[in-house]
């Protein structure tokens, strides 16, 4: 069941990593703790992505864990 979940987080992510929505962070001018903005999003962004992939795949279904004891 985590398949259309999966496939979800990867069409949020090539949207969040795409040109439009990639050039709103190209300030020059902005900083986050002395790193440029667009930088910063996009690792930033990068690491959420990789932290929902990883909390998708780990929740899974409870029962997956019950089947297995019982063989």
């Amino acid at each position: 069941m985590n398949a259309p979940r999966l496939l979800a987080l990867f069409a949020l992510g090539w949207l969040l990593l795409n040109f439009p929505l990639l050039s709103l962070w190209d300030r020059s001018d902005i900083t986050l703790f002395g790193l440029p903005l667009l930088p910063a999003a996009v690792f930033g962004g990068w690491a959420v992505l990789i932290g929902a992939a990883a909390w998708i795949v780990e929740s899974g279904n409870s029962d997956d864990g019950e089947d297995a004891k019982d063989g």
